[in-house]
């Protein structure tokens, strides 16, 4: 499955501001992102037809390799890892960075990787490796929806952590207007009492702007590539469950140099509505 490129300067976004936490990704996200193009202003009407569900997955050897093998590797050199949707408040990440901060930054870093590696999976070979082809394709329906759902649960909370993020921002912003007309009214007035106060102020308040908005830029930046995402995770479930029948049995429909008006005479090719209308 490939993606448009313009992703890419995203990525370069990404990485750079990784370097800051000082988070090691041991996978170029520079060959990940060009598989993940998609519009982000994707349709979202068919949201309803997913059915929330708590599905456990067993799965298959090959995809579950795909999923885990970068957890493991996270895992191994002390990253924490953690892809469940447990909130932190803004107040713990900003308040401690080395642990909270890199926690939020690491967990949906993580989370986007696994979702990567289960929209890559090769579904043709998928099937033909499998013993049974429709418990293996019914698996792997279950396991992208329930992605899908994940992922709005993620999209919400990080929805409230960009909100805070914001109140914090805007409040941090106005402390720095306020600490720098302080040390210009001690300037003026030749006042030196107290103005290593007001200097602490003005860069604490600095500061405090500075971190808001590189975890702003962060989860803006996550909140974008989990559009991207969603809106692939749609068309792969969508032709998968359309064409559940025919890939179970393997089946290939060959598209004639003539065009396809026969094959849709003879009900070979159908439009998504046609085929819900002729099963209700």
């Amino acid at each position: 499955m490939h993606f448009h490129p313009e992703i890419k300067e995203f990525t370069k976004n990404t990485l750079i501001l990784t370097l800051f936490f000082t988070l090691v990704l041991h996978l170029s996200w520079g060959y990940i992102w060009p598989y993940l193009w998609l519009g982000a202003n994707a349709d979202t009407s068919n949201d309803a037809t997913f059915q929330r569900a708590d599905i456990t997955y067993i799965g298959n050897i090959a995809t579950a390799v795909s999923l885990n093998i970068w957890l493991q590797q996270k895992q191994t050199d002390g990253t924490p890892v953690d892809i469940n949707n447990d909130t932190l408040s803004i107040a713990e990440v900003l308040s401690s960075p080395s642990t909270s901060g890199k926690k939020l930054i690491a967990s949906n870093m993580i989370y986007l990787q696994s979702y990567v590696n289960l929209l890559k999976t090769d579904i043709v070979g998928l099937l033909d490796q499998s013993t049974d082809r429709t418990k293996a394709l019914d698996e792997q329906i279950d396991l992208l929806k329930s992605f899908y759902l994940k992922t709005q649960d993620r999209n919400a909370t990080l929805d409230e952590q960009i909100g805070d993020l914001k109140n914090t921002l805007t409040s941090a912003t106005s402390n720095v207007a306020q600490a720098k007309a302080d040390m210009e009214t001690k300037y003026k007035n030749f006042e030196y009492d107290g103005v290593d106060i007001v200097i602490a102020n003005y860069v604490s308040a600095k500061n405090n702007e500075s971190q808001a908005n590189v975890y702003l830029a962060y989860l803006q930046r996550f909140q974008k590539g989990y559009a991207i995402l969603q809106a692939k995770n749609k068309v792969v479930l969508d032709t998968l469950i359309n064409n559940h029948e025919a890939l179970i049995k393997r089946a290939t429909v060959v598209i004639p140099d003539s065009g396809n008006n026969l094959l849709k005479d003879l009900w070979l090719l159908q439009s998504e509505a046609d085929f819900k209308s002729s099963n209700q």
